[in-house]
């Protein structure tokens, strides 16, 4: 059977429960039972994946069927979006009535993404990709993000672990160790330092990655924006330094994104065969 009938019916799925999911948070007061800090960073991710997240895996999936390469790039995106954050979710949100639901989520994210990537052709998609993406630009996002969060969460630990005294965010947060610090060190990072290396380098099995770490990039963003927008109408005070750092970081990693998809979808309208999907 080809494993894409299974993986985008998990991932329908997915994107159905995280659309109820974020706007139950969004729209019922009280279901989260964190401390005020953590619940408005949960309801700004709320924000991005109701607004932003779901609709891309949605548009990626439809158009993938017929063959869109950048539909398959975006569902990418989109699934790795999901899995994580509702791996925070499942892990360090204090369980309320949709725990179980954000356990779903995550499940089904990570299998729809291992089947749709175990049956993708990686390097076709990457060859089309290298042409089309704003190769300096994208390489630079990608890899002075991964550098700038990378040697600021390593920071963050290493004060903590030699002082005994938690990083402000997570005290904060009432949490005893920061989920963030994991998904970004040990899995997303390396993921755009490789896609970033991949595209400098033109190695089309690592170049694949590109696109959908920049959108990942962008959503992720856009969820902290929320997050803070969340605690400024709360009256709390906010880092605004920090808030529009991260803005950018959106804007930047949207800008090259927005262009290859453009520069992809001219290349298909012309009459080029659809390359395998990634």
């Amino acid at each position: 059977m080809n494993r894409l009938a299974i993986a985008d019916p998990l991932a329908w799925i997915a994107a159905l429960l995280a659309a109820v999911a974020a706007a139950a948070g969004l729209g019922i007061g009280g279901l989260y039972r964190d401390v005020p800090f953590w619940a408005q960073q949960a309801r700004g991710i709320d924000l991005a994946t109701l607004f932003l997240a779901v609709p891309i895996l949605v548009v990626g999936l439809a158009t993938a069927r017929h063959g869109s390469l950048v539909g398959r790039l975006a569902a990418t995106a989109g699934l790795l979006y999901l899995v994580y954050n509702y791996a925070i979710f499942a892990f360090s949100v204090v369980m309320n009535p949709l725990a179980a639901v954000y356990i779903a989520i995550l499940g089904l994210a990570v299998w729809s993404l291992v089947l749709s990537l175990s049956s993708a052709d990686l390097a076709g998609a990457g060859r089309v990709l290298i042409g089309r993406l704003p190769r300096r630009t994208s390489v630079a996002v990608l890899l002075l993000v991964a550098a700038l969060f990378g040697m600021l969460w390593l920071g963050q630990i290493a004060t903590a672990t030699t002082s005994g005294v938690p990083p402000v965010d997570l005290a904060k947060a009432g949490l005893p160790t920061n989920p963030v610090y994991a998904l970004d060190l040990g899995l997303f990072l390396p993921l755009c330092v490789v896609a970033g290396v991949g595209l400098l380098r033109g190695v089309p099995v690592a170049g694949a990655f590109a696109l959908p770490m920049l959108i990942w990039l962008f959503l992720t963003s856009a969820g902290i924006v929320g997050g803070f927008a969340f605690a400024a109408l709360a009256g709390d005070e906010v880092p605004l330094a920090v808030a529009v750092v991260v803005g950018g970081v959106g804007v930047v990693t949207l800008l090259p994104a927005a262009v290859a998809v453009l520069r992809v979808n001219a290349r298909d309208r012309a009459g080029a065969t659809p390359a395998a999907t990634a």
